[in-house]
């Protein structure tokens, strides 16, 4: 028998039982709670396939019909993740990170494509460096219907406007307005080499 078919005839024996696995997940994160703090609900999001169950449980204002898929990666939350909002019909795609030194806020039908990263600090810690560059911090904010692409970074105090668009891989560093458009430079031949072939006596 195959997963599919194992899964299919153990579904009207697991869809009863979802409720009481659901109240035993919660007691065993509340156990991870009190021995490691946020910290450690922080790593039960990194194993988990739908995430949104447990931000609201420790503190986020998730909307609903909103997809949240693990891994997720969340940073520097002080206690609980209530320094994150995220409105209703948003997508998160798999294995973003959130840095929540500061207040994340997503607005409602925004899609985050997988790998991207939202970056509310900076910090070289404690060495000499800190003294050229300080600590910086602030927030971010995401409004309604803007779609990001894989691998985006937004840094700290940006605001992204009503439904932009932002393209694979771009390094966000100011504020974008709404409706507009951002990509970054496509990779592009500096140079041909010939084949090996060409050139010689009876090649095409």
């Amino acid at each position: 028998m195959n997963i599919a078919r194992l899964r299919a005839a153990l579904r009207p024996w697991l869809v009863p039982a979802k409720p009481v696995l659901d109240a035993l997940g919660r007691w065993r994160r509340r156990i991870v709670y009190i021995r490691y703090g946020i910290e450690g609900i922080a790593m039960e999001l990194r194993r988990t396939i739908d995430c949104s169950a447990i931000l609201r449980e420790y503190g986020a204002t998730v909307g609903p019909a909103t997809t949240i898929f693990g891994p997720l990666h969340i940073m520097n939350a002080d206690r609980d993740f209530s320094n994150l909002t995220i409105g209703h019909d948003v997508y998160v795609g798999t294995d973003v990170l959130i840095d929540l030194a500061d207040r994340v806020t997503i607005g409602d039908f925004v899609s985050i494509g997988m790998r991207s990263n939202l970056i509310t600090s900076f910090d070289v810690g404690p060495g000499p460096l800190s003294e050229r560059r300080p600590r910086k911090q602030g927030t971010i904010d995401i409004g309604n219907g803007s779609y990001f692409g894989t691998m985006v970074t937004i840094l700290h105090g940006v605001t992204v406007g009503e439904e932009a668009t932002v393209g694979a891989h771009c390094l966000i560093r100011k504020d974008i307005p709404a409706r507009a458009t951002m990509i970054t430079e496509q990779a592009r031949a500096l140079e041909t080499q010939p084949s090996e072939s060409a050139g010689r006596p009876g090649s095409e």
